[in-house]
């Protein structure tokens, strides 16, 4: 028997780059809504980024801490033809690096844990006293890993490249009647601003009652967190903070549900 048979899964994530990291599901048994609640913005006139452009080359270490940076900073190197040759170039976890992969960028540096904690600790390995570093990412995001690096010696510039927003309603009718018909059993959220959204875009008051009965998988901790925070029981975060990690994590745990009963 599959251990996933008549369960529906939505994942706040774009079908066209979210699918094929959850064929394991659908081989046990699960069928998928993809119901992406956020839009990336790019923001590329500002003056920290143009500095940022102008003096590249004397930066040592370029880190991307998600996917959506690397796509929309893939942009600016092709357009103004940075050379990455020089610089050491660090991603936060395995979907990261591919995305870095896919737009022609070599990974030097991956950390064993895809988090913030997890950049500070690899780095800490290495001489980063008087070094440059650069952070292109979202506008929502913190500031947690540049105090962690400024504080072995390092000049950091965080820079905001993108701004993430809600989705439109509007542009996903036919998720939204998947979701309504369907009636999801595991609701998957990839990032805070994507469980944030996906209580605003369909209005839920009762956040406990409509949660009520379900299994819900973050992807990280700072997920979980953001989503505890609203009185929510987290069953499901893997172990690598990744989409293939989520669906690893997602059929580990429905296995060890049937072998219990």
């Amino acid at each position: 028997m599959r251990s996933l048979n008549n369960k529906t899964i939505l994942v706040t994530k774009k079908k066209s780059t979210a699918e094929k990291y959850f064929l394991q599901l659908n081989n046990e048994g699960a069928s998928i809504i993809f119901f992406p609640t956020i839009k990336v913005i790019p923001k590329l006139e500002s003056h920290e980024l143009k500095n940022v452009i102008n003096h590249f080359t004397e930066y040592d270490y370029l880190i991307f801490t998600s996917s959506n940076a690397v796509k929309v900073f893939a942009e600016i190197i092709q357009s103004y033809s940075l050379d990455l040759t020089k610089i050491k170039v660090t991603a936060v976890g395995e979907k990261t690096s591919e995305e870095c992969s896919y737009n022609g960028i070599k990974v030097d540096i991956i950390p064993e844990e895809y988090s913030s904690k997890g950049l500070i600790k690899i780095l800490s390995k290495y001489n980063l006293n008087r070094k440059k570093v650069f952070i292109p990412c979202s506008s929502l995001s913190n500031e947690d890993l540049k105090f962690g690096l400024m504080e072995s010696g390092a000049h950091v510039d965080q820079v905001h490249v993108y701004d993430v927003v809600s989705n439109d309603l509007s542009e996903l009718t036919k998720e939204y009647e998947d979701m309504v018909n369907r009636r999801p059993d595991i609701f998957v959220f990839t990032s805070p601003s994507s469980f944030n959204n996906f209580i605003s875009l369909i209005k839920i008051n009762d956040i406990s009652n409509y949660f009520d009965n379900k299994i819900i998988c973050a992807i990280g901790s700072t997920t979980e967190r953001a989503v505890e925070s609203f009185g929510l029981n987290v069953h499901i975060v893997p172990r690598a903070y990744s989409l293939s990690g989520v669906s690893e994590a997602i059929i580990k745990y429905f296995q060890l549900t049937v072998n219990m009963v």
